[in-house]
């Protein structure tokens, strides 16, 4: 009879007529319950290779909410558009209190408390956006990593005070002094992507990934490179989009027409941005605002929600209403 480190049974073998049976008893074991040999030399030998690998598998599943974190972190958040911006408060979580707490010990008490703390030092939705992860998190140790949870207590948290949409005050003048400032840069492509982030909507990540040869002018069309957001997975996919009649003169204004229509990195659009609305005094605008501000303007032009939701890449008729705002300049 084997055991496995945890003294809990593993396998046991015995006769069967004129063979040798080997039974696995272990409860996480996925694979052949049993197996017969002509000899109990290799009945011995399948139990212990068995238990060998399960071993090691045993080893790579989670014990910790922390050692969930970093494997996601490291694994799926890879894949995720804006890994970059869920990688920090994950690591905070991970090294946190919380993630000491074993995965299977997890209780809605346990993220009430992480809620309240988090509520002292960030807005609800932005806990929200967290929470949202979390659960996600939680199911993938769970389904993907075998981890020992019969329930995710993550997913029967509220958060009080969300659901308020960011709504960002942008007059005519803002953004005559936002394009003024970015015109001064030495390289156009900040300015180029900022207006098209205002007349189409698109996130930067799709903007920066965006090539000529994903664009038909003729036809009004265009192809992007779209992610499901973090709360949802990391599934990606290539979806067609109507292209905007002020998007299209835009890139018809455009003289290269061949690679990539935004020639910058993530890193150099971002702390252009950043510089630039310094400048024109609008620290609390954030490239994001520009998709809650073109997405209003379809709404202000006329586009029905079908139309509007096509651009935005919006699938929830709510989460579009979000991004809706009328009055955003005056």
């Amino acid at each position: 009879m084997h055991h496995t480190n945890d003294d809990t049974k593993m396998a046991t073998i015995r006769r069967s007529g004129s063979r040798w049976q080997v039974l696995i008893r272990r409860k996480n074991y996925v694979g052949p319950r049993s197996r017969t040999f002509l000899s109990r030399d290799l009945a011995q030998s399948w139990a212990d290779a068995v238990e060998e690998r399960t071993k090691k598998v045993s080893n790579d599943i989670p014990i910790t909410l922390g050692e969930a974190i970093n494997d996601y972190i490291n694994g799926p958040l890879l894949l995720h558009r804006s890994a970059e911006n869920e990688k920090y408060p994950l690591r905070v979580t991970a090294e946190s209190w919380l993630g000491d707490i074993p995965l299977k010990d997890l209780q809605i008490m346990h993220f009430a408390v992480w809620r309240d703390e988090r509520l002292l030092k960030v807005k609800p939705n932005t806990v929200m956006r967290e929470l949202r992860i979390l659960r996600v998190l939680i199911d993938w140790a769970r389904d993907e990593r075998g981890a020992e949870i019969k329930d995710n207590p993550a997913r029967h948290l509220r958060v009080r005070g969300t659901g308020d949409a960011r709504a960002p005050f942008f007059t005519d003048q803002d953004e005559k002094k936002l394009l003024y400032e970015l015109s001064e840069m030495s390289n156009p492509n900040h300015l180029r992507l900022t207006k098209l982030a205002l007349v189409t909507g698109f996130r930067r990540s799709e903007l920066l990934s965006l090539n000529w040869r994903d664009i038909d002018l003729k036809n009004n069309r265009l192809h992007v490179q779209r992610k499901e957001c973090a709360a949802r997975g990391s599934s990606s996919s290539m979806r067609m989009i109507p292209l905007p009649h002020k998007a299209k003169e835009l890139l018809k204004s455009f003289k290269s027409k061949e690679g990539i229509v935004i020639n910058l990195t993530k890193g150099s659009a971002r702390n252009g941005f950043d510089r630039v609305r310094k400048k024109a005094g609008l620290e609390n605008l954030r490239f994001h605002d520009l998709r809650h501000i073109a997405i209003s303007r379809m709404w202000g032009s006329g586009m029905n929600a079908l139309e509007i939701s096509a651009c935005s890449g919006h699938r929830d008729i709510k989460m579009l209403m979000r991004y809706s705002h009328y009055q955003l300049s005056f």
